[in-house]
């Protein structure tokens, strides 16, 4: 299953991503396909309000042994967008870890 966390931009059509646009949703989600997680795609920034960000989901998969096939950030927030790519580096070794827009 492909996984779109993203509070503004809509999951690309067609590419068959169920989507969340907030951090409580997002969780729902992999919980709901935690065995079956072929892609996540992660903002970083989840609105002005939120509490938590893109950053905190992967934590949560890490803490919940979540191994995603693939991790792409599309975040267009750098120091957060870096922050992300480097952890999911570090803490998903068998993942394929991309940050669009240069990598993916």
């Amino acid at each position: 299953m492909k996984l779109f966390l993203d509070d503004r931009r809509t999951a690309p059509r067609g590419e068959g991503y169920r989507s969340a646009d907030n951090y409580a949703g997002f969780l729902a989600l992999l919980d709901k396909y935690r065995d079956c997680l072929e892609e996540v795609s992660l903002d970083y920034d989840l609105g002005w309000d939120s509490l938590f960000t893109g950053f905190d989901a992967l934590k949560y998969m890490k803490r919940h042994d979540m191994h995603p096939e693939h991790i792409n950030v599309h975040s267009t927030h750098i120091s957060g967008r870096d922050k992300m790519l480097t952890y999911a580096n570090a803490n998903f070794p068998d993942a394929v870890v991309t940050g669009w827009p240069n990598d993916y």
